[in-house]
């Protein structure tokens, strides 16, 4: 399933109406509508400086456990049209964080996706992953030099990076894993600008998809906004990358209408389509997910009926703090 062409298809309905019409008839016919965005452990081997985990860190971080996994699967995958590995924290510290990916292959999760800062991932991870079904590896490099790359990842090495790239190359060369290959990339004012020479420097690498994410205060120990200066030189980028990625035939995701996260809603489809799951919440507080599955939950909570008000009567969707960072809803695929 190629779920960049969802998210194109969602871009060309304007209407919010239909498109939780479309949500609420897909729940009716029990088939599959929403992703599901998991941290199996609430912690990160890196303290990058834009991130929450630069001001952060436990000894004795909260996870799942493997038990938990197995139930956390059965209740909430069945209708998963998406599941993402690594929402904000990092999985690859999580002991079972293969287990994950194969358990939503198991429940048919069309597509399976892990996001990563790929500093702990070896040759053989990659392949086990693949082998168990991975769709999409997802790599956060926040630098196109050595410097800026290893100064905003504090703690990760350039050439575990290029290391880890080249061997993708290599495997997917010899056809030993065919999951695709994103790139997300956190802009600020300062690492900007190296976005232009992007291309020289990962350009033979087989990257399926780029997404460019400006900077976003969610407690990190860095935080310089985008001013109007530095946004004419953001856009003048995007626009060079988005003419670069299409004539390479890759994916381009990039925020052009709110970088400066300036306007106070959120695209009402998120809290219905995107769900979140870590060991300090799974979805909602009320969901009792150890004893029953997401559709129970819904049917206990009134959601149909909801819905339905939502949908005849639609309301000014509420501010929901950090939401467009996380879910990216906020991304067009250009």
């Amino acid at each position: 399933m190629n779920i960049y062409r969802l998210l194109k298809f969602n871009r060309y309905i304007r209407s919010n109406r239909i498109k939780l019409l479309l949500i609420f008839i897909a729940h009716i016919l029990n088939r599959r509508y929403y992703s599901v965005r998991i941290d199996p452990i609430f912690a990160c081997n890196l303290r990058c400086l834009m991130c929450y985990f630069s001001r952060s860190r436990k000894s004795e971080p909260q996870k799942f456990s493997r038990d938990e996994l197995n139930l956390l699967a059965k209740n909430l995958f069945g209708n998963a049209l998406q599941v993402m590995v690594g929402c904000g924290a990092e999985p690859t510290v999580h002991p079972n964080y293969f287990y994950l990916v194969e358990l939503a292959k198991k429940y048919g999760v069309p597509h399976v996706g892990m996001v990563t800062n790929g500093q702990l991932v070896s040759k053989t991870d990659l392949e086990t992953l693949s082998r168990l079904g991975l769709n999409e590896l997802t790599l956060s490099v926040h630098g196109a030099i050595k410097e800026t790359y290893e100064r905003f990842m504090v703690g990760a090495k350039w050439n575990k990076l290029i290391d880890l790239l080249e061997n993708i190359n290599l495997l997917k060369s010899d056809g030993k894993v065919d999951f695709s290959l994103r790139v997300n990339y956190t802009a600020n004012p300062e690492n900007i600008e190296e976005l232009l020479i992007f291309f020289d420097v990962f350009g033979k690498y087989p990257i399926n998809a780029l997404q460019v994410r400006p900077i976003m205060d969610i407690g990190g120990s860095y935080f310089t906004p985008f001013t109007t200066e530095s946004l004419s030189i953001y856009y003048r980028i995007i626009e060079n990358l988005r003419v670069e990625c299409g004539n390479r035939g890759i994916t381009f995701l990039a925020n052009t209408k709110n970088p400066k996260y300036e306007q106070q809603g959120v695209n009402p489809i998120i809290a219905h389509t995107y769900l979140y799951v870590s060991p300090q919440v799974v979805v909602y507080s009320n969901f009792y997910w150890e004893s029953e599955t997401y559709r129970h939950f819904l049917k206990r909570t009134g959601w149909h009926k909801t819905m339905l008000k939502t949908i005849l009567y639609p309301k000014k969707p509420q501010f929901e703090p950090g939401l467009a960072e996380r879910y990216g809803s906020q991304y067009d695929v250009l």
